[in-house]
C-alpha cells in the first residue's frame, strides 16, 4: 500500500506544482504586463484573481462528476485545461484575452484542488496520510512558486524585453501540466471509491494485485443527499476555515512579491527565495515530522498563534516604528528602512514559518474536508469548500489593491492577524482530530447518518 500511496503523491504533486507555478507567476510578472497593456489597479486585482474565479466555477462540476462516475475517469483533464490556459496567456493580445486565459487556467486549477486531495487521501494509510498530503500540496506548491521565480530570473539574466518576459514566464506554466497528463490517466481508481461506492469497478483486480490481498468491500447504500446533508456542519466549518486561511495566505502569496517585498526593500525574486528557503520549507519539514505524531489540531493552533503574534507585531511596526524604540523616520513613504526594515523582515518571516508549521501545510493542503466526510460525498464536499474558498479569495484579491490604497498596509496586516485568531477558535471547537485514523473510521466514530 505504501508504494501506491507515494505513487499517487508524485502524480498528484506534479499537478499541485503546476498550480503553485501558475498562481504565483502572475504576481512576479505583474510588473511587466503593463509594458504590453494598460489597466488600473482595480483591473490588476481582477486579473490576478481571474484564476480564482475560474476555479470557483469549475470545482462544483468536477466534484459532482468525481462522486458520480469516479475520480479516475476525469483525472488528468484538469491539468490539460491548465496547460491550455497557461499557454493562451503567452499569446494574449489584450487585457481581456489575458483575463480569459486566466479564467480557463483557473478551471483546471479548481478541478485539481478537488481531485488531488481526495485521491491522495483515499489511497493513504491513516498512519502516514498527513505527511503524504503535506508533501503533495504544501511542499510541491512552494516548489512551483520557486520555479516560477527561477524562470523569471533566467529571463532577466537573458535580458528579455519586458513585453516578452511576462509571456515566457506565464506560458512556461503549461510544461509541468502537460508532463503529468498521461501519468494521471493511467492511475487506478481510489481504493475507497471502489470499496464504498463501486465494488464492481474494473480496477478492483489491479488494486488487489498491488496490495497482495483482497480489498474489503462494503457498498454505501445511504442516499447521496442524505450523506451530504448529514455532513453539512463540518463542510461549512471546513469551508470557512479554508476561506479565512486563504484570505490572508493567497493575498500574501499574490501580493507579497509586490507589496511586502517592496516594503522590506527586496525584489520579488529575492523575496520568493528567502520566504521559501528560510521559512516555508523549514516549517513544512516540521509539519511533515509532527502531523501524524501530535495531530492536526495542535499544529494548526500553534501555527495560527504564531501567525497572529508576528503579523500583529508587523502591523504595529508599520503603523508606528516608535513602539519598538525606532525613529519614525524609518517608515518612509510606507517603506521600512534601516533597523525597521530588518525588524519587519524578521516579523514577516516568523509569520511565514509558523504558517508553514500549521495552517499553510494542513489547511492549505486541503486536508480538512477530505478527512471528515464519507467517501460517497467526499469530492462534492471538497468541491463546495473549494468553490466557497476560491470565490471569497477572488473577491478579496480583487479588492486588496483598493483596500491597501485606502487603509494602508499596516491596517491590512493587522486585519489578517485577527483572521488567524478567529481561525484558531474554529479549529479548537469545531474541527475533530483525525490523526492516525483511517478515513471511514473517522466517519463511523462521528456517527454520520445510518448504514455505516
Amino acid at each position: 500500500m505504501a508504494s501506491l500511496t507515494w505513487r499517487n503523491v508524485i502524480v498528484s504533486g506534479m499537478g499541485v506544482l503546476t498550480d503553485g507555478y501558475n498562481l504565483y507567476s502572475i504576481s512576479l510578472t505583474s510588473f511587466f504586463i503593463p509594458s504590453s497593456f494598460t489597466f488600473s489597479s482595480a483591473e490588476l486585482g481582477l486579473l490576478v484573481a481571474g484564476s480564482y474565479y475560474g476555479a470557483a466555477i469549475a470545482a462544483l462540476l468536477f466534484g459532482l462528476l468525481a462522486d458520480r462516475i469516479g475520480r479516475k475517469r476525469i483525472y488528468g483533464f484538469d491539468v490539460l485545461i491548465m496547460a491550455i490556459g497557461a499557454g493562451l496567456q503567452a499569446f494574449s493580445q489584450s487585457y481581456l484575452e489575458l483575463f480569459l486565459a486566466r479564467l480557463i487556467l483557473g478551471v483546471g486549477i479548481g478541478a485539481d484542488y478537488v481531485l488531488s486531495p481526495v485521491i491522495v487521501a483515499e489511497n493513504a494509510e491513516g498512519r502516514n496520510r498527513g505527511k503524504a498530503m503535506v508533501v503533495t500540496f504544501a511542499v510541491m506548491w512552494g516548489l512551483g512558486a520557486v520555479i516560477a521565480a527561477f524562470v523569471e530570473q533566467m529571463g532577466l539574466l537573458a535580458h528579455l524585453p519586458a513585453t516578452l518576459l511576462w509571456r515566457v514566464v506565464l506560458g512556461m506554466g503549461a510544461i509541468p501540466a502537460i508532463s503529468v497528463f498521461f501519468l494521471r490517466r493511467k492511475i487506478y481508481e481510489t481504493m475507497l471509491f471502489v470499496s464504498r461506492v463501486n465494488p464492481e469497478h474494473q480496477d478492483v483486480s489491479k488494486i488487489e494485485q498491488e496490495l497482495g490481498k483482497p480489498l474489503p468491500k462494503a457498498k454505501d447504500t445511504t442516499p447521496f443527499l442524505r450523506r451530504l446533508s448529514s455532513s453539512a456542519l463540518l463542510i461549512v466549518a471546513a469551508s470557512v476555515l479554508w476561506l479565512l486561511y486563504d484570505m490572508y495566505s493567497s493575498t500574501f502569496a499574490i501580493f507579497g512579491p509586490i507589496t511586502i517585498a517592496s516594503n522590506l526593500g527586496l525584489s520579488p525574486i529575492e523575496f520568493t527565495y528567502v520566504a521559501q528557503f528560510f521559512a516555508g520549507i523549514p516549517g513544512q519539514l516540521i509539519c511533515i515530522y509532527l502531523v501524524d505524531k501530535i495531530g492536526r489540531k495542535p499544529l494548526i493552533v500553534i501555527g495560527y498563534a504564531g501567525v497572529a503574534l508576528w503579523l500583529f507585531a508587523y502591523s504595529l511596526l508599520l503603523e508606528d516604528p516608535r513602539i519598538f524604540g525606532l525613529p519614525e523616520a524609518q517608515l518612509s513613504v510606507s517603506k521600512l528602512v534601516g533597523e525597521a526594515a530588518i525588524l519587519g523582515f524578521s516579523f514577516y518571516m516568523l509569520n511565514y514559518l509558523f504558517s508553514a508549521i500549521g495552517p499553510a501545510s494542513i489547511i492549505g493542503s486541503a486536508m480538512v474536508t477530505p478527512e471528515l466526510v464519507p467517501t460517497k460525498v467526499r469530492a462534492t464536499s471538497q468541491a463546495i469548500s473549494v468553490s466557497v474558498d476560491r470565490l471569497a479569495t477572488a473577491l478579496n484579491i480583487t479588492a486588496f489593491p483598493l483596500l491597501l490604497s485606502h487603509y494602508g498596509l499596516g491596517a491590512m496586516v493587522g486585519f489578517y492577524a485577527g483572521i488567524a485568531l478567529i481561525s484558531t477558535i474554529i479549529t479548537l471547537f469545531v474541527i475533530p482530530e483525525t490523526k492516525g485514523q483511517e478515513l471511514e473510521k473517522v466517519v463511523k466514530e462521528r456517527n454520520v447518518g445510518e448504514g455505516l
